[in-house]
C-alpha cells in the first residue's frame, strides 16, 4: 500500500511540474512567472495543492520553514504567496485533476464492466466578505447573512476519486444543471451514476438517456410530490417500465391531457414574454415539445416488516432488469453511501472547509 502511495504521489508530483512548465496554456498574462523565483509556477500550485487546517502564516511556515533555515532565508511572506496565487487560474487546477484521472492505473470496475459514480452536493462556507458574490440572505430577520459556495462534485465509488466538479454560488445554485455539465464531459466509457432525489426531472432522466454511455439509477419521491406514474405504484416491490409523454406546448397540454397520459414542462423558451417575474415557473428542459422519455421504476421497502410501519424508496433506472434485477439495484444504489463519506473526509479530515481567503476569485483554487 506505501508503495501505491508512493507511486500516485509521484504521478502528481510530475503532472504538477508538467503544469508549471506550461502555465501560460492556463493563464492569460503572458508577462507572469516568467522570471525564474521562489515561487515559480509549479511550487505555487503545489504549495496551494498542500495547504491544510491551519492559518496562512503557519502553512507557509510549514511548506518553506526548513528550507529557509538551511538556506538562511526568510520565509515567504504571506503577501507574496498571495500575490503570485492571484495569477493562477481555476484551469491550472482543473487540468492536474484531469490529467490525474486520465493517469490512473488498475482502475475498479463494476461488473468488469463499468465505472461507477455518484453525483452530489456539499455547502461550504466562505469567510464573510461584502463584496462577494456569494452571499445568502438569511432567512429570518434576527440572522445575519453569510457567504457559502455550492460544490456539485461527480465522485468514483470503486477508486475514492473525485471526477469533476462545478462550483456555484449558494443563492444560484442549479443542481441538476451542474449533473448534466458534468455528465456531458464525461468520457471513460461505459458507466453507471447514482443520484439521490434532488436530482430527479424529465430533464435529467431523458439527458441521461440520450447520453452514450451513461446508466443511471436515481432516487426519486415515492409518495405525494413525485411523478403520477410513481405514486400510483402499488405498497409492494415491484420493477415497472414506464413511458412518459413531455410537452412544452400548454395548448397541446390543455387539449389533451383528458385523453393522454401526459405533463407539461414550463419553460422559458416557450413563454412569449421578454423579461419574466422571479417567480415565474422557468424548469430546464433540453428537448422538443414533444418527447417520449422511457425508465424502469424499482420500488422497494427499506426498513423491517416487523416494524409496522411501512417505508418505501423509488429508484429510476435505464439498466436492464435481466442483469440487474430489483435486488442487485438495491445494492448498487447503497453503494452512493461513498460519495457521503468522501465529503466527510474532504471538509473535516483534509481541512478544505478552511479557506485561506475571503476573495470570490480564489474559492475555486
Amino acid at each position: 500500500m506505501k508503495a501505491l502511495h508512493k507511486n500516485i504521489l509521484e504521478r502528481l508530483d510530475q503532472i504538477i511540474n508538467n503544469t508549471g512548465d506550461h502555465i501560460h496554456d492556463f493563464i492569460n498574462n503572458p508577462h507572469v512567472f516568467t522570471r525564474k523565483r521562489t515561487l515559480d509556477a509549479a511550487t505555487v500550485l503545489k504549495t496551494t495543492i498542500n495547504m491544510q487546517g491551519q492559518n496562512l502564516n503557519s502553512e507557509l511556515f510549514r511548506a518553506f520553514g526548513k528550507d529557509a533555515t538551511k538556506k538562511n532565508d526568510k520565509v515567504v511572506s504571506t503577501s507574496a504567496y498571495v500575490q503570485r496565487k492571484s495569477q493562477l487560474s481555476p484551469a491550472c487546477f482543473k487540468h492536474i485533476l484531469t490529467v490525474f484521472n486520465q493517469n490512473l492505473f488498475n482502475i475498479q470496475l463494476f461488473d468488469h464492466r463499468y465505472r461507477l459514480f455518484a453525483i452530489n452536493s456539499s455547502d461550504f462556507n466562505q469567510i464573510w466578505n461584502l463584496k462577494s458574490n456569494n452571499i445568502v440572505q438569511a432567512s429570518s430577520h434576527k440572522k445575519k447573512p453569510y457567504c457559502q459556495i455550492h460544490v456539485n462534485a461527480l465522485y468514483d465509488l470503486l477508486n475514492n476519486t473525485y471526477q469533476d466538479c462545478i462550483f456555484q454560488p449558494k443563492s444560484e445554485m442549479d443542481e441538476r444543471k451542474a449533473a448534466v455539465q458534468m455528465l456531458k464531459a464525461l468520457n471513460c466509457g461505459p458507466y453507471i451514476v447514482t443520484m439521490d432525489r434532488g436530482y430527479t426531472s424529465f430533464n435529467m432522466i431523458e439527458n441521461c438517456n440520450r447520453l452514450p454511455n451513461c446508466h443511471y439509477i436515481i432516487r426519486t419521491k415515492p409518495g405525494q410530490g413525485g411523478f403520477k406514474e410513481i405514486t400510483t405504484l402499488p405498497d409492494q416491490e415491484c420493477d415497472r417500465e414506464i413511458s412518459c409523454l413531455v410537452t412544452t406546448s400548454n395548448y397541446y397540454y390543455i387539449t389533451h391531457k383528458a385523453s393522454e397520459n401526459i405533463h407539461h414542462v414550463q419553460h422559458h423558451y416557450h413563454q412569449y414574454i421578454k423579461y419574466r417575474s422571479k417567480n415565474t415557473q422557468d424548469l430546464s428542459w433540453d428537448f422538443g415539445e414533444l418527447c417520449t422519455i422511457k425508465f424502469r421504476a424499482c420500488k422497494f421497502r427499506i426498513n423491517d416488516a416487523k416494524s409496522g410501519k411501512e417505508e418505501w424508496e423509488v429508484v429510476l433506472t435505464n439498466l436492464d432488469r435481466k442483469n440487474y434485477p430489483l435486488k442487485r439495484i438495491k445494492e448498487l444504489y447503497h453503494l452512493r453511501w461513498g460519495i457521503e463519506t468522501s465529503f466527510k473526509k474532504l471538509k473535516y479530515s483534509l481541512g478544505s472547509v478552511q479557506f485561506h481567503s475571503k476573495q470570490d476569485k480564489f474559492m475555486p483554487i
